[in-house]
């Protein structure tokens, strides 16, 4: 009987810690938009934002699901933001044209600035891959978003990566 309140108290305890961080864990991947001084992104829910992650990255997110068959280790959906100094647009284009086999390469004017839409196919690890890329020119440098995404992804990892490519604007 004397253990047996203390141990009520502690699986009361377990219970509540669990809860809360259940539902932290849930807000973590809910729909966010993220705008900082350089640009403005949203994230989708489902995607999961990255704290002290890579620190050449500006921004960095991640799908919850993982890619099926020889992709079981690979998330479906990963989303980065960098600056690449001393780059000019140009150069920046030919270096992923280089590097990949670039399916569509489109340019969108929104407001005064113009930006680079790139769709390119790659191999990572055995995996297709599938590359979108929204640059554009920020004074001596470019501002890159880039969405790595899986060659076989499903309906609705693809919308959200749309909605990425188009919720991404630079100040």
């Amino acid at each position: 009987m004397e253990l047996l309140i203390p141990g009520l108290i502690l699986v009361a305890l377990m219970v509540y810690a669990s809860t809360r961080i259940k539902k932290t864990a849930a807000l973590a991947f809910e729909l966010e938009m993220i705008e900082t001084d350089d640009f403005v992104i949203e994230k989708p829910e489902g995607f999961l934002s990255v704290i002290s992650g890579n620190p050449e990255l500006d921004f960095e997110a991640y799908s919850r699901e993982f890619g099926e068959d020889d992709a079981t280790e690979v998330k479906q959906a990963r989303v980065e933001v960098r600056l690449l100094e001393n780059t000019r647009l140009g150069d920046a284009v030919a270096r992923i044209k280089k590097s990949s086999k670039v399916i569509s390469n489109l340019s969108e004017v929104i407001g005064d600035r113009k930006y680079s839409l790139i769709e390119a196919e790659r191999v990572e690890n055995g995996v297709g891959m599938l590359d979108f890329y929204k640059l554009t020119e920020v004074g001596p440098a470019v501002r890159q978003l880039r969405i790595i995404a899986l060659n076989e992804t499903n309906i609705d990892i693809a919308r959200k990566i749309e909605k990425i490519a188009a919720s991404f604007l630079v100040k």
